[in-house]
This record gives structure tokens, sequence and C-alpha cells, in this order.
């Protein structure tokens, strides 16, 4: 006959955390800034993140990708400051940049 399993048990032999999911501190070590920077990135809405009850926590995979976008924002900015209009046609053209009415 089948026994009973225990369902705690059972949730006890998962590991706890993946290195993929990190929290503030450890956001902070891998963007080389303060906690402070961190949890004002997350409050802004600049950097991708979830509040789960009172701890802020993000994935890896998101702060790479928020590294690399913002980079290459940067880039076209500064290409685009700089009088690049092959920068800037490019940009429009692969809809990185729109052209918005004024007014």
């Amino acid at each position: 006959m089948p026994t009973k399993t225990d369902k705690k048990a059972d949730l006890r032999l998962v590991k706890p955390a993946s290195r993929e999911v990190l929290d503030v501190r450890m956001t902070a070590a891998l963007l080389t800034v303060s906690s402070d920077t961190v949890y004002d990135l997350f409050a802004s809405g600049e950097l991708p993140g979830r509040k789960v009850g009172r701890k802020w926590i993000t994935t890896k995979a998101a702060v790479l990708r928020w590294i690399e976008s913002s980079s290459a924002d940067d880039t076209l900015v500064r290409a685009i400051k700089r009088g690049s209009g092959q920068a800037l046609s490019d940009a429009l053209n692969k809809g990185a940049a729109r052209v918005r009415p004024k007014g």
C-alpha cells in the first residue's frame, strides 16, 4: 500500500534561490554601484525588477539586457548629437528612434 508523503518535506528539498535571481546587494555588486543606487534605479522603473514583500529582486539576464540596451541608446544619442545624419537615418529605419510632431 502506498505511503502518504509529507508535502512540506518535499518542499524543503528544493534549493532556495537560483543564482539567476538577484537581490539589491547582488545587483549592486554586478553593476559595481551602491545599494542606494540600485534602490533608486528600481524605484524609478529604470532598472527592471519586482518588489516581493519588502524586497526588490531582478534577474541577472534582465540586468545584462538593461546594460546592453542603455549603452546602445547612449551610443545613438552621442552619434546624433555629433551630427551624424547616417546614425539618425539608421535609427529611424530600424525603429530605434521616432519623430514626434511638434505641438
